[in-house]
């Protein structure tokens, strides 16, 4: 047995995150010693100001890194998008495996704590303080907790000097003043409760399973986060909370990254001046032993069942890890990896789709397992009861590639859809967000590594890019699967017959069947450019309060640009077509479904969806049409370059569709695993059955039984939405980094040159209409999840949104409503971890909304939530909430509103039928100021108008059995 004692890390990522992400970051294989004594002579060529050593690639210079006398590090980064915000995170390392015997979940359980009182900020108060500034809890003031790190998270809505000063006032507060009184714990225990009963998912139980087959020996099985009963979680102390407390929190355990619109010299000066005096303990930090692996295991097998599950085999390899410096020569290593798995999963990808195939996805993995050693494997998940023939295609495929190699048309894809990831990233690097560059610089604390541009990483890779060979892919793919194992996991919905050792017997069954070589596979040209004579601009008029521009073509497709420097060579586009579900959702609700999730995998007439992945490769174009309640639509992120072949596919989607067999054979294979999934959990059952009840049993609501789903096939399909496709009324909105000719000359050759289409939508007023249930009384839905868990939800019917202030006033009252909640059900009763209110007003069914209130709780809980939710409604109807709860409610959503106006995917949204709906611009110019001039007697008039006593209809969500 090899043994590890390392220091801990966050898990390594996949391969294929790697040209996203916002460092360079090796990922390892096994090493040879001749190779890791090599590395160990490297020297740096200098340190970041974390003492991090920087080699052959330079570390972003616009970040001030910096390392307080007492051993707290910062780092200090400017950045202008969005305008205004300043994002803090504080990271501490210190997660579940720092955890004593009788402390489980005790990490978790200070996390709350931190929400709960100090020093200087009364327990209950600090929500509250930033609801006053414009935060909401959960958007923008956060935690989380994972097995070696805590982070704390801020999301500032304005750059002024005071607010910034309170971010920094609470880091402090969590770091070194948390009271943790126990009283304020024995309060807090019900939510953390609550909070792991929700998360007590079967896939976490897998994901639990899983870490025991593969690191049986280390904290990361024994430690793995999850329900208790009646253990620690109900009886640890504040005494023992404050211990793990002080063992951690310390300056030299902690963190702060600070990235907004700063002068990075006045936040330097405000750390200092808040954080030097925070003393650091005497003692050494204690530095947790986490276990050993095994590498010389003999191969093993593990069998999880949950009805609900996915079939899905994992099959892994392991070998020790190996520490890699960031240089050019592992960053080649590693984009040879990276570009072997993007290879391999399109292999897999594309035996998913062959009609009979026991595959419904797959993927392939090689990732560091935190520091105790690298996994190379794969995941195949199989239609039902087929995960033996699953086994055999993951197998295989793996053995392929080692034995074969890979194909030069398959190297040189894999390459050019690498290159275009790296160089969107560097095309963008000016206008990355905020929060995106925090979460970078906390990532890099893991592995100690330098903080790289997305510029310097796409230098690198064309530096590199001629040693991404065939032959030297191919080998370091060997490499890299020379560990131990198989350790295969085989989940499933009843227990496999002959358990873990028909498991072993189906992989070397599979071992014993020969693989054949790749075969190279020639790509054709795109079939779809000519749509014939471009139209012609007939109306053209710029609405200059909202900064866009408003074309019509002779064919009446309408196109609305707004050219915008928020993101620098991103363009959002969204085609809307038609009138969507309307057309035919009464007669074939399920063609909806199918739609949004096969249309894109039926492909077009001349190809099929493999040869459009080859054809398009390199290219920032999206696939497929989806429909709405109200329309159809293909919507999506591109660039200028390629916004042109994006218009070029999605007509073609709409003139030429594939309906190709293996798109309902994909169909078919999908439906058993969803439908098993509807009723899984609580939540399952409201996103599915829900929605149902409240439309009054309208099949358009909530999901289809299996058999309406399965009994769907493209014929019906076709017959539903082709009509509306066809001959539906078109508006495209273009937001983003654009030539305004330009996108106007692709439009017109592609949508512009299409027949004519309607001038306006066509009404549907038989499809408008929806009733909300006029029987209220109790209506109980049963899920199969665990037997703690539920929820409740309760809902008053209200109206449709014609009335736009009084839409707004419902969203506040929601809002209201969900700050009470969380003060009623989780701070004075410590029911539920985090209730929410919300107010759908429909824009497309006449007369029908409806405020919904949701509480996750265990059913016996479930009357004590009703009569909380009665009680907060009965106060809103009798007197008028107080000014400091309308503030807490209000500025949030202000906050939100003007972060939302300064991103692209907003005014996308915002656009989309800014011709065919005019009437509803005023919208966008009047919701700020609507949502200001509301006041707490509106709010009191809307409750008692719709919040009635007798018009409430309340749905418990209990566990399958229960009262029967």
């Amino acid at each position: 047995m090899t043994s590890l004692t390392p220091r801990r890390r966050i898990a390594g990522l996949p391969l294929l995150a790697l040209a996203a992400a916002a460092c360079l970051i090796p990922v390892h294989s096994a090493a040879q010693e001749t190779e890791q004594a090599a590395e160990a002579q490297i020297e740096p060529s200098t340190v970041t100001g974390w003492n991090f050593p920087v080699y052959d690639i330079p570390a972003d210079p616009t970040v001030r890194f910096g390392t307080l006398d007492n051993g707290m590090r910062y780092a200090i980064m400017r950045n202008a998008t969005p305008q205004n915000e300043v994002v803090l995170r504080m990271h501490y390392d210190v997660g579940f495996i720092d955890e004593l015997d009788g402390e489980l979940n005790a990490a978790h359980f200070i996390e709350h704590m931190a929400f709960n009182g100090s020093a200087n900020v009364p327990e209950g108060e600090m929500i509250k303080l930033l609801e006053r500034e414009g935060l909401k809890f959960g958007a923008d003031t956060n935690a989380s907790t994972g097995f070696d790190e805590t982070i704390y998270k801020l999301a500032l809505p304005r750059n002024d000097e005071s607010l910034i000063d309170t971010g920094l006032m609470l880091m402090r507060e969590i770091g070194s003043e948390l009271t943790i009184t126990q009283d304020a714990v024995d309060r807090e225990r019900g939510i953390l409760q609550s909070e792991i009963q929700t998360r007590n998912s079967y896939q976490a139980r897998n994901a639990r399973t899983s870490f025991k087959l593969l690191a049986p020996d280390t904290l990361y099985a024994t430690r793995f986060p999850g329900p208790d009963g009646a253990g620690p979680t109900a009886t640890v102390t504040a005494e023992q909370l404050r211990a793990m407390y002080e063992r951690y929190y310390r300056p030299d355990n902690a963190t702060l990254v600070i990235v907004g619109e700063v002068d990075p010299d006045m936040i330097e000066a405000k750390i200092k001046e808040r954080f030097a005096d925070w003393q650091k303990p005497d003692e050494p930090l204690f530095v947790t032993n986490v276990g050993t692996v095994d590498f010389e295991r003999a191969p093993a097998a593990t069998n999880f069942v949950d009805p609900s599950i996915d079939y899905l085999v994992e099959i892994t390899r392991q070998s020790p890890f190996v520490e890699r410096p960031t240089t050019v020569a592992e960053a080649s290593r590693a984009f040879q990896i990276g570009v072997a798995s993007q290879i391999v999963n399109r292999r897999l990808q594309k035996l998913a789709l062959a009609p009979e195939s026991p595959v419904l996805r797959a993927g392939m993995r090689i990732a560091d397992f935190q520091d105790v050693a690298t996994h190379a494997g794969v995941t195949v998940y199989a239609r039902e009861d087929r995960w033996d023939e699953a086994l055999a295609v993951g197998e295989q495929e793996i053995r392929r590639a080692l034995e074969y190699g890979f194909t030069a048309s398959e190297i040189t894809e894999a390459l050019t859809n690498l290159d275009t990831a790296l160089k969107n990233g560097a095309e963008r690097q000016a206008t990355r967000p905020s929060a995106t560059l925090a979460n970078g610089l906390i990532a890099t604390l893991s592995d100690e590594r330098p903080f790289v541009t997305p510029a310097t990483r796409y230098d690198v890779f064309q530096r590199i890019r001629p040693e991404l060979t065939a032959e030297a892919v191919h080998a370091i793919f060997k490499q890299a699967f020379t560990g131990s194992g198989p350790l295969i996991l085989v989940a499933s919905k009843a227990p496999v017959e002959g358990g873990e050792e028909a498991i072993l017997e189906a992989y070397e069954a599979a071992q014993e069947v020969a693989v054949t070589s790749p075969v190279e596979e020639a790509t054709a040209d795109f079939a779809y450019t000519d749509f014939g004579t471009p139209g012609t601009v007939v109306a053209d008029e710029r609405i200059e309060d909202l900064g866009f521009r408003a074309l019509t073509f002779d064919n009446n497709v309408r196109l609305n640009l707004k050219p915008t420097d928020f993101k620098d060579n991103e363009v959002r586009f969204h085609v809307r077509i038609g009138a969507g579900e309307l057309g035919y959702g009464l007669d074939q609700p399920g063609a909806t479904m199918m739609l949004n999730s096969v249309y894109g995998l039926a492909g077009l007439e001349q190809h099929d969806f493999e040869e459009l992945r080859r054809i398009l490769a390199g290219r920032n174009v999206s696939l497929g049409i989806a429909s709405a309640t109200d329309h159809f639509h293909a919507a999506g992120t591109t660039k200028a370059a390629d916004f042109e072949r994006q218009m070029e596919v999605t007509a073609a989607y709409l003139t030429a569709p594939g309906y190709r067999p293996e798109a309902e054979a994909r169909w078919n294979a999908i439906i058993p695993s969803f439908i098993a999934q509807t009723d899984a959990s609580p939540i399952n059952v409201f996103r599915n059955q829900v929605p149902r009840v409240i439309g009054g049993g309208d099949k358009r609501f909530g999901t289809p039984d299996e058999q309406e789903l399965l009994g769907l096939t493209l014929d019906d399909l076709r017959a539903a939405v082709a009509p509306g496709l066809e001959q539906g009324a078109i508006e495209i909105a273009v937001v983003g980094d654009f030539e305004e000719q330009q996108v106007i000359d692709a439009v017109a050759r592609t949508f512009g040159a299409l027949p004519e289409r309607p001038e306006a939508l066509r009404d549907y007023p038989e499809a408008r209409q929806v009733v909300f249930p006029q029987d209220r009384s109790l209506r109980t839905l049963y899920h199969k999840g665990e037997a703690d868990q539920g929820l409740v939800h309760v809902a008053w019917p209200t109206d449709d949104d014609d009335n736009h202030r009084e839409e707004i006033t419902g969203q506040l009252a929601a809002a209201v409503i969900t700050l009470r909640l969380t003060e009623k059900l989780r701070e004075e009763l410590g029911a539920t971890y985090s209730p929410e209110a919300y107010s759908s007003m429909s824009s497309v069914f006449d007369s029908f909304g409806y405020l919904g209130a949701l509480a996750i709780v265990e059913p016996s809980k479930q009357a004590l939530a009703f009569d909380a939710i009665d009680e907060i409604a009965a106060e809103m109807r009798d007197s008028a909430v107080d000014d400091d709860l309308l503030a807490r409610a209000r500025n949030p959503l202000v906050e939100r509103i003007a972060k939302q106006r300064r991103e692209n995917s907003y005014w996308v949204g915002a656009l989309e039928n800014a011709q065919l709906r005019a009437d509803r611009l005023d919208r966008i110019r009047r919701y700020e100021p609507r949502l200001r001039e509301i006041t707490a007697a509106d709010i009191q008039a809307f409750a008692r108008r719709y919040l009635t006593a007798n018009g409430v209809l309340r749905i418990a969500v209990v566990p399958e059995g229960s009262g029967e």
